[in-house]
């Protein structure tokens, strides 16, 4: 016979949200006087700002504030959970990570930690003085409760996020490129020129409770 009954209404809401196009720039000088004697500083000099122009980018993307030309963050985001302090930096860790489930209703895919951070985590040891995360001869992937760990030395220390990072999206309306000029200020009758590197994005997290700003130390 013929199966009838009501479906399941998923409980999904969606808001309009706009992600303004920001711009972001990093930029050094030098003289035309050491351009022309190493040929290589010019590669140097692209090298360097790009690497410049992604701890930039990287440092927007946590905790940019949304004020002039700054994303607005994962950690100025509105709506992100948090997890408080529980009795040791593991505990605390382990319990962000059934806020992520039962609170925010996402399965967190990495941890985010300042290098100082997951130093304390790599350190702690059992009373037999142990490592419990293998000591230093240890290989592999860092993980933490079985999920990813990357250190970012633009969070703070104290600080962790755990999130489901597919909720947050990068646009990048154009991509990093470097200009050189001598325009800058005095710059033409100093024989310098300026390398200016800069990108053109927009970023915004699409679910705010798929990620968790934990505090890792007792009375912060």
């Amino acid at each position: 016979g013929e199966v009838s009954g009501e479906k399941p209404e998923a409980a999904m809401a969606f808001e309009q949200v706009t992600a303004a196009v920001k711009t972001i720039a990093a930029w050094i000088p030098a003289t035309k006087q050491a351009l022309s004697d190493a040929a290589q500083i010019r590669g140097i000099i692209d090298q360097e700002l790009r690497a410049d122009l992604e701890e930039e980018l990287e440092d927007q993307i946590i905790n940019g504030t949304g004020v002039g030309t700054d994303f607005t963050g994962i950690l100025a985001t509105a709506g992100i959970l948090a997890q408080a302090w529980d009795t040791d930096i593991l505990t605390t860790a382990r319990k962000a990570i059934t806020t992520a489930r039962t609170t925010g209703r996402v399965r967190p895919t990495a941890w985010l930690l300042n290098p100082t951070d997951w130093e304390t985590i790599d350190l702690v040891t059992a009373a037999n003085g142990m490592y419990y995360f293998g000591g230093p001869q240890r290989m592999g992937v860092k993980t933490l409760w079985g999920l990813p760990v990357v250190e970012s030395e633009t969070l703070t220390q104290g600080t962790g996020l755990l999130g489901d990072w597919k909720k947050a999206v990068l646009w990048d309306r154009e991509q990093a490129s470097i200009q050189v000029s001598d325009s800058h200020e005095d710059f033409f009758i100093r024989n310098m020129v300026a390398f200016l590197a800069e990108m053109r994005a927009a970023f915004g997290v699409i679910r705010p409770s798929g990620f968790v700003e934990v505090d890792l130390e007792s009375g912060s």
